[in-house]
């Protein structure tokens, strides 16, 4: 009877865990505004890669799909993502009413509505690459004018993108900068009076090339939030006195462009505290981290709600006043704790990324194996240099590069 009740209980479990997976699967439901070719969905379920889930038409105006459990990232407290009318590029998110950016949506039942594209993606439609001019009248304290859009993937503004001026007149100024693009159906761009997020336009809606028949265009810009000073521009050092046994910290802002590859890691100082030097700005917008991997996953949280990230903190560049170029600040703690230190020295040697589930590791030296938790061998190269696994299952997996062991999920 005992052994009976206990395959009952088993039974019983087995089919627990069934019913909970059912019940983590993520199903989308959308209405669309017309006309809406294609509908897609990312979000932080499936790490960002916006070329994976082409949802399922059921009519003009609706798209539906499911994804099963199994194949969400784990370990998510919540579900964030946006819907795209087109795979593969951010240049078809969606946007408000007006065309501006919205914030990621946070996933509740999946039932929701797209007011409006940023641009919709016609599979119809050829790509037409040219050779564009954008003519730009604005405001006449503008010192510097920059553009940035899909033709440089969004990236900060640089003096790559910075345009030429032209004249002054009644109106403002005129400048004016030339780039080639490889669909100007989809080119969008917008405006900073400065090589910095910070200086961006204040229009939300990104500007579209209005007539690709024609080579160029002539667009006016209002305003900026913050005008860029060459002269009134300087370092500014932060100090951050942070939670005991932080062992590294770094600094991601509007300065590096929120682009995680410029991510710049803090000095530890012997008091325990971490400096950060911020060359040649005038403000800007920032926030601290206690680990780089994976993208903003580490951010400082305040005692109000550990859980919850907190707004960017600001720094502005004072030229009448060195004192107040030097800040200090307290980091009450870390939405989680970063991994021990023996993994880090192991993740820095040999850089050591996941990306798409693939796992790729440099500076290798004579060869790497990958096992799976129950030691069986999945993968193994005699190789020198960079060397990338092939797409794996989500999980933990066992790297040795080197004959250095470390453990490593694959999301």
């Amino acid at each position: 009877m005992k052994k009976l009740f206990t395959f009952i209980s088993a039974l019983l479990s087995m089919f627990a865990v069934v019913q909970m997976s059912a019940a983590a699967d993520l199903v989308f439901n959308v209405t669309v505004p017309t006309p809406t070719y294609e509908c897609w969905v990312v979000g932080n379920f499936n790490n960002w890669n916006n070329n994976q889930y082409k949802m399922t038409k059921v009519d003009d105006t609706h798209f539906t799909i499911t994804i099963r459990e199994s194949e969400i990232v784990p370990g998510l407290t919540e579900i964030k993502y946006k819907y795209l009318s087109g795979g593969g590029d951010w240049a078809y998110v969606e946007k408000d009413a007006d065309g501006n950016e919205i914030k990621d949506r946070v996933y509740t039942d999946g039932n929701d509505v797209v007011q409006k594209w940023a641009l919709v993606y016609n599979p119809n439609v050829e790509p037409i690459p040219m050779t564009v001019t954008i003519i730009a009248q604005v405001p006449a304290d503008v010192i510097e004018l920059y553009i940035v859009g899909t033709f440089n993937n969004w990236t900060i503004p640089t003096d790559t993108t910075k345009m030429t001026f032209l004249e002054a007149n009644e109106s403002g100024k005129v400048f004016s900068a030339t780039f080639f693009t490889v669909d100007a159906n989809k080119l969008q761009f917008k405006f900073c009076a400065g090589p910095a997020w910070d200086y961006e336009q204040t229009q939300g809606a990104n500007y579209t090339y209005p007539d690709p028949t024609q080579n160029t265009a002539a667009v006016i810009v209002e305003s900026f939030k913050k005008i860029y000073d060459p002269t009134k521009v300087g370092d500014v050092t932060i100090i951050a006195t942070v939670p005991a046994g932080t062992e590294r910290v770094w600094i991601m802002g509007s300065h590096l462009g929120w682009n995680w590859a410029n991510l710049q890691e803090g000095t530890m100082n012997p008091d325990g505290t971490f400096t950060f030097v911020v060359p040649d700005v005038m403000s800007f917008e920032y926030r601290l981290y206690n680990w780089y991997e994976p993208e903003f996953g580490y951010p400082e949280v305040g005692e109000a709600d550990p859980n919850k990230e907190l707004p960017n903190r600001t720094a502005q560049y004072d030229p009448t006043n060195p004192a107040n170029n030097t800040i200090n600040i307290t980091v009450w703690g870390w939405k989680q704790p970063a991994p021990n230190a023996v993994p880090n020295i192991f993740f820095d040697r040999y850089q050591v990324k996941t990306v798409n589930r693939t796992i790729t590791i440099n500076n290798v030296t004579s060869g790497v194996e990958l096992f799976d938790v129950m030691g069986r061998q999945i993968e193994k190269a005699n190789v020198r240099g960079t060397y990338t696994t092939k797409t794996l299952t989500n999980g933990i997996y066992i790297l040795k590069v080197d004959g250095i062991t470390a453990k490593i999920a694959v999301k």
